[in-house]
């Protein structure tokens, strides 16, 4: 064997050829782990890129559809609130509502519409101006949500649904409308045109591998880009997205999209307080594309290296004492590969992210929303996006190398900015609300975010700014806010401001230990000038009483307008006692003051006066709902009292509230159960002493009380409205009666049948339907008298006469009851055509005097061809007289207290007799 072979297969070369191969194959593991790691590593920055670059994208997406959804939901508060205030009548009215929505149609744009519900689900009028009255959505999730209050109040956004009209993709927002007393009118709803969002989300795509999609939280997609078609309405309640929502209202998550089954990264986030989430999602093909590529380079470059590392150990084989040379070429060669690639890796990568990076934001500099300004660090204008140049009239060119400040208004002072820069200084970041001047010089109102850039030193390099205009926004929100809490005639507070002022009135006086006082303003009259003046002249007034009450107090005191012509006033932190009378004082003696009403053209004077109730607090009670009733029981007993006046609560009025209280419930339960009775009192023909009339008295068969006259419970049902039930009834048993008494003795006999003011007030009176009744009955209607008062003549004279001429009208007789007491003027009896007077009690009981009057009166009456009836003649002596004065009819003790309609009959039947054997008077026959 030659000798060069046996030395290559010595123990020494196979050692050596051992470690060769060896290092060899550790060298090439080595190779591929290191290559393949950093090709790993780069796939993993490359996959954070895209996560960073879809969370990014999906808060502006985000922050563009809140903003759509906010300003579409101030519309419908905007409108439920004006549904709300109207009448009871209009809030009902097809026609009102439809005018209160079309006439507004012209500020919304071709996105969304507004529509009306009424309580059954109903279309009542849509601000299109479409025929859509009378479509039923009561299957709709966006009307049934509201039925039973269960939303509480706030905003509803339903599914994706194809709409029933305009066949349109839409989503539904709607709001439940209630009237001022809470009652359920309806829903007002928005439907959605899904379309505007496919296009914000087409027109944000720069690339193909981009995906924005906007999911309902019961799992619908509502728009999405690309794919809109396929994807609208798509239930995705069972997928990775809700998963991690489940989890977390934000993230991002690696999926098969079920939609174009494309693998994608997606970021999402849950719309704060809004059933919708917001999904973008970003092809990682092209970091799969580059692995790929990358392995590929990488494969080639070791199986070069591998071949270089065989060559070389075969070399070092055949030329052993070369192998050190060798093997450091390979070392060189090797690490300027590696190095190379690396650098080859790196430069794509940072030109690729780069280039993604400044792409999108041009695109969301330039397309959004939101005005975008960017300043030095001194606050020098750089660079400003469309929208900024919309909101503030400027273009770009003529704000760059300005100062940021010159575009505010001056409404902000020094210490708001001084504020605003230490803020911005300290942390970095501002967020709130800044007046600023357009190029037109018109004042608007931004909401404004600033952030700070930072240089690599730390120190602040860039001011980036975000401002939206909230003018119209903030102005609405006013406007519901004053409408919510101050009363639109007076500009007081309302009811609503009222409680909230006197609670906190409360919680100032248990820390003060001051005494505080709730007054209570009633008007007195007041419905008698809105009758007769018109309600154009009390709304003026009720304007000038507010105006004087003000002024009536001290400028920390609140005076409020519950309602109508009710008023409150709270003294607060009294420190004087007499602080309270005073002011009560000057309260009445200027509501006392006569008003002047109306220019020098249409002047009218309105003379009015004012029942005030007090209560202090804490003394009378601890919390606010008692201190308003105490202070309404005052007013009460002040009324009562004459008016013009006030009065201190006392606890014996709760015991007097809780007795009439009572005294109404059980009269109800009296009319329920047949308790009432009619008594009748014999009217006499003085000059024959026959019974020719009578009139009817209305009791109580109370079970515990016994029989109670009208004094004790008619006053209980004129203030609850009982009156007009009682009233009819009344009517009718007596007719039925006088129908049984005509034929015991004549044609012509009447009864006589009280008529409450209050009927008159509230539009009482139901003669047509009394009328019919007589007609079925085949009874004249001269056969029952209505009895008057004069207050009530009086006061119906200032209202409305019709309701009393429209008796003479009728042919039933009037009687005018208690002549004498009141104001009543010769004039009126003329004016109502009075068929008969009482004369006053109290003129037949005074004597001498007295009947001097009675005489006047009788006298009078005949002469405009009225006849007379005296009431309450108990004495022979007063029958002589009454008689010998010429009066024609009478009533009294003297002759029968009230009787049953039994007795009545029973008396007539005997008319043939002499009727009373007091009368020494020749007695007739009946006809």
């Amino acid at each position: 064997m030659p000798s060069h072979r046996k030395n290559l297969l010595s123990p020494a070369y196979l050692r050596f050829r051992r470690r060769l191969v060896t290092s060899l194959f550790l060298m090439a593991t080595l190779a591929i782990a290191v290559v393949v790691s950093q090709f790993h590593t780069s796939y993993i920055e490359r996959e954070l890129a895209v996560q960073t670059q879809t969370e990014h994208y999906v808060k502006a997406m985000e922050a563009h559809v809140l903003y759509s959804i906010q300003s579409v939901d101030l519309s419908l508060i905007g409108f439920a609130n004006a549904i709300k205030v109207l009448p009871a009548k209009q809030s009902h009215s097809p026609e009102t509502l439809s005018d209160l929505l079309s006439s507004r149609g012209s500020s919304f744009d071709s996105d969304y519409w507004i529509t009306f519900l009424d309580a059954k689900g109903y279309a009542i009028a849509s601000s299109t101006g479409a025929n859509i009255a009378g479509t039923s959505y009561a299957d709709r999730d966006y009307f049934k949500i509201h039925l039973d209050n269960s939303h509480k109040g706030k905003l509803f956004i339903g599914e994706p649904s194809i709409g029933k009209v305009s066949k349109k993709k839409l989503f539904f927002l709607s709001r439940r409308v209630e009237s001022a007393k809470g009652e359920f009118l309806g829903v007002v709803v928005a439907p959605l045109n899904v379309d505007r969002y496919v296009k914000v989300f087409e027109n944000s795509l720069f690339n193909s591998d981009i995906s924005i999609t906007l999911v309902h939280g019961a799992g619908k997609i509502i728009a999405r880009a690309p794919h809109f078609e396929q994807a609208f309405g798509r239930d995705i309640a069972v997928s990775a997205l809700f998963d991690n929502v489940h989890r977390a209202n934000s993230g991002t998550y690696k999926t098969l999209s079920r939609i174009d089954n494309v693998v994608r990264i997606f970021s999402y986030r849950v719309i704060q307080g809004l059933p919708l989430i917001m999904v973008v999602g970003s092809n990682d093909t092209e970091s799969a594309r580059l692995l790929l590529r990358n392995y590929q380079v990488a494969g080639g470059g070791l199986t070069i290296l591998l071949l270089l590392m065989m060559g070389a150990g075969h070399f070092s084989l055949r030329t052993y004492t070369k192998q050190e040379e060798r093997e450091l070429r390979y070392r060189t060669l090797y690490t300027a590969s590696r190095e190379m690639e690396q650098q080859l890796l790196a430069n794509e990568e940072v030109r690729k992210k780069n280039e993604e990076s400044l792409k999108l934001t041009a695109l969301l500099f330039q397309n959004s929303g939101e005005g975008m300004m960017v300043t030095d660090a001194e606050g020098n204008i750089l660079t400003v996006n469309p929208a900024f140049s919309l909101l503030s009239g400027y273009i770009e060119k003529e704000l760059i190398g300005h100062r940021a400040y010159e575009l505010t208004s001056g409404r902000n002072d020094k210490d708001f900015f001084d504020r605003m820069f230490e803020c911005v200084t300290n942390t970095g970041y501002w967020k709130g609300e800044l007046w600023q001047r357009n190029r037109d010089g018109e004042e608007y109102l931004v909401s404004m975010l600033v952030n700070t850039v930072y240089d690599e030193q730390g120190n602040p390099f860039r001011y980036v700014a975000l401002l939206s205009d909230i003018t119209k926004k903030k102005a609405s929100e006013e406007l519901i806010w004053r409408q919510a809490n101050f009363d639109a005639l007076t500009g007081l507070p309302n009811r609503r401001m009222f409680h909230e002022h006197l609670r906190q009135e409360m919680k100032k006086t248990d820390r003060s230990h001051l005494p505080m006082a709730l007054v209570f303003v009633d008007l007195d009259y007041f419905k008698e000038i809105n009758d007769t003046l018109g309600h154009d002249k009390g709304d003026l007034l009720l304007k000038e009483v507010a105006t004087r009450l003000s002024s009536s107090v001290r400028s920390t005191d609140t005076v409020a307008r519950l309602g109508g012509d009710e008023f409150t006033v709270i003294l607060s932190e009294l420190r004087n006692a007499g602080d309270v009378v005073r002011t009560a004082q000057e309260i009445l003696k200027k509501m006392s003051t006569p008003f002047q009403l109306g220019d020098a053209v249409d002047k009218q004077v309105a003379h009015i006066s004012s029942s005030i109730g007090i209560t202090l607090y804490p003394e009378d009670g601890k919390d606010a709902e008692t201190l308003i009733k105490n202070a309404d029981q005052a007013m009460y007993v002040a009324k009562q009292q004459g008016r013009n006046r006030f009065n201190y609560f006392a606890p014996f009025m709760q015991e007097a509230t809780r007795v009439r209280m009572n005294l109404v419930t059980e009269l109800r339960e009296a009319m329920l159960r047949d308790q009432l009775r009619i008594m009748y009192q014999p009217i006499i023909d003085l000059s024959n002493g026959a019974i020719v009339k009578a009139e009817a008295l209305v009791r109580w068969q109370h079970p515990t009380r016994g029989l109670l006259n009208p004094a004790e419970f008619i006053g209980v049902a004129e203030s609850s409205g009982m009156i007009f039930g009682i009233g009819d009834w009344v009517f009718r048993q007596a007719a039925r009666e006088v129908q049984k008494l005509q034929a015991l003795s004549s044609p012509t006999f009447q009864i006589s049948v009280n008529k409450s003011a209050w009927q008159f007030r509230d539009d009482g009176s139901n003669y047509q339907e009394w009328l019919n009744f007589l007609q079925e009955l085949q009874l004249s209607p001269n056969s029952i008298v209505i009895e008057v008062t004069e207050s009530l003549l009086l006061e119906t004279a200032n209202n409305n006469s019709d309701r009393v001429l429209a008796f003479q009208h009728a042919h039933m007789q009037l009687s005018l009851d208690d002549f004498g007491s009141g104001h009543c003027s010769v004039a009126f009896l003329k004016r109502f055509s009075i068929d008969y007077i009482k004369i006053d009690p109290a003129f037949v009981h005074q004597g001498t005097d007295g009947m001097l009057i009675c005489e006047a009166i009788i006298a009078m009456a005949h002469k405009l061809g009225i006849k007379v009836i005296a009431e309450g003649i108990e004495t022979q002596q007063q029958l002589t007289a009454l008689t010998a004065a010429g009066c024609d009819l009478g009533q009294g003790y003297l002759f029968s207290r009230p009787i049953s309609a039994e007795e009545l009959e029973k008396q007539l039947q005997k008319q043939c007799s002499p009727v009373n054997k007091v009368l020494d008077i020749h007695r007739t026959t009946c006809d």
